[in-house]
């Protein structure tokens, strides 16, 4: 630890490399130590990132509720915690999704001309909880992969979170079984969702499952095995093969159950992620490896900004399938992850001229494009100094799929500041819509993850 301490190398990234290269040249797997070694190597990359992140000097500037107790939160609180968060995200993008406009409450600052520049005042304003929106004046009606209630209240989640209730239940099912969560079990876990069915909506809602988990379905039939092309398709063409987010909409919260173990929550996400074509398996893979990271008991009594930094170490150097040793190719989550970093700083604090840079130079193909849909809350939290209401707030004023990027920045969030980071009201409000709708307790969700 003390020769780590002192490397030359000053960053994060650069000091873990060195550690990663100096154990890998020392350890030998086989059959007989896999188990002895992953464990060691789990003990020994959080001891070392901590140590890392502990000891480096931050340059950014203090961060909402850093210095509050409450705000040191223990491991199953950072994981209920990330629950919350990647509903509460989808719950405050919803309403806003594609837009044309956003309400006036938002900082609105493409309309302050690519010239204004954020001040700390501004950041200090933004760095103020957000208050939930209703459906009923901005999206008023249902839709497959949104609201699945018309006039939806303040709280109401999107297909984000429905993908993480078919993970629950893929869990749940595996679970009273006696055994571990499969591909299959989440693909039976597909054809099996129902909402709960109201009165005068049953119609409605039938039409709204079938068409919203149609592409998914498919697969998961061919998957299982079925070739009837009216029900099935190859789990290749699930959306013609682009690189979306689906993976990212259902899979963070895998880190609640491999909590402090970033290799085997990478390797196990991308062993069930049928969801996602190659490319986008290794960026949800290494997104949930970051939130393991963030989830070791070891990290209880870090600062948040430590929390970020384990985070930021681990989504980027967990990589046990060798994506960065590709010959001339190297892992393209790395080049997002640099150049979320550098569009942050080209932005030079002026929020209209970043939103420019994220929609030429992020370059997507689609909006839901997996690296986008990482890219957009990384560089927000760059460019907000890791404030993390900021860059939850300009990530919604960004606009375009609001509800993915925000799910993904609230599991961060709930990860590194736990629970208490989300207004009490606010997770009342989503738990009672997840409630109503689909018969969910989310606390229930972390006694099955953590089972």
């Amino acid at each position: 630890m003390h020769a780590v301490r002192n490397a030359p190398t000053t960053s994060i990234e650069g000091l873990l490399k060195l550690y990663c290269d100096r154990t890998s040249k020392e350890l030998t797997l086989n059959s007989r130590n896999l188990v002895k070694m992953r464990d060691l190597k789990r003990r020994s990359f959080l001891s070392v990132a901590l140590a890392i992140a502990c000891s480096s000097q931050p340059t950014h500037r203090r961060t909402l509720g850093q210095d509050r107790p409450e705000l040191a939160p223990k491991q199953s609180d950072r994981g209920l915690g990330l629950l919350w968060g990647g509903l509460i995200g989808d719950a405050l993008g919803g309403p806003i999704e594609f837009a044309d406009r956003v309400p006036d409450s938002f900082f609105r600052v493409r309309l302050r001309g690519v010239d204004y520049r954020l001040t700390a005042a501004d950041l200090e304003q933004l760095g103020e909880a957000i208050n939930l929106l209703s459906y009923q004046q901005l999206r008023p009606d249902a839709a497959a992969y949104g609201p699945w209630r018309n006039n939806a209240p303040a709280g109401t989640v999107t297909d984000d979170s429905r993908h993480k209730i078919v993970l629950l239940q893929a869990f749940e099912n595996s679970q009273a079984q006696g055994r571990e969560i499969t591909r299959e079990d989440i693909a039976r876990a597909f054809l099996q969702f129902q909402p709960i069915e109201r009165a005068g909506d049953a119609e409605q809602l039938a039409a709204l499952n079938a068409e919203g988990f149609r592409e998914y379905r498919y697969a998961s039939r061919w998957l299982l095995g079925e070739r009837d092309l009216e029900w099935a398709r190859p789990v290749e063409r699930l959306w013609a093969g682009v690189n979306n987010c689906s993976g990212q909409m259902m899979f963070p919260p895998l880190a609640v159950a491999f909590a402090g173990q970033p290799e085997e929550a990478y390797r196990k996400t991308f062993e069930l992620d049928f969801i996602d074509t190659p490319l986008a398996r290794d960026i949800t893979s290494a997104l949930v490896a970051g939130l393991s990271a963030v989830l070791a008991p070891e990290l209880d009594n870090a600062t948040p900004a430590d929390r970020l930094q384990v985070f930021s170490t681990a989504l980027r150097q967990t990589d046990p399938f060798g994506f960065k040793e590709v010959p001339y190719a190297g892992r393209q989550l790395d080049r997002w992850l640099d150049k979320a970093q550098e569009l942050a700083q080209r932005a030079e604090g002026k929020p209209a001229k970043l939103y420019a840079l994220l929609e030429t130079e992020g370059k997507p193909v689609y909006w839901w494009d997996a690296h986008f849909t990482i890219l957009v809350p990384i560089c927000m939290l760059h460019f907000c100094e890791q404030n993390p209401w900021a860059a939850m707030h300009l990530t919604l004023d960004f606009g375009h799929d609001t509800d993915s990027y925000a799910q993904v920045l609230g599991c961060i969030m709930g990860a590194v500041y736990g629970t208490s980071i989300f207004p009490v009201q606010t997770r009342r409000s989503v738990g009672q819509a997840m409630l109503h709708d689909y018969g969910v307790h989310v606390e229930q969700w972390l006694e099955t993850l953590r089972a």
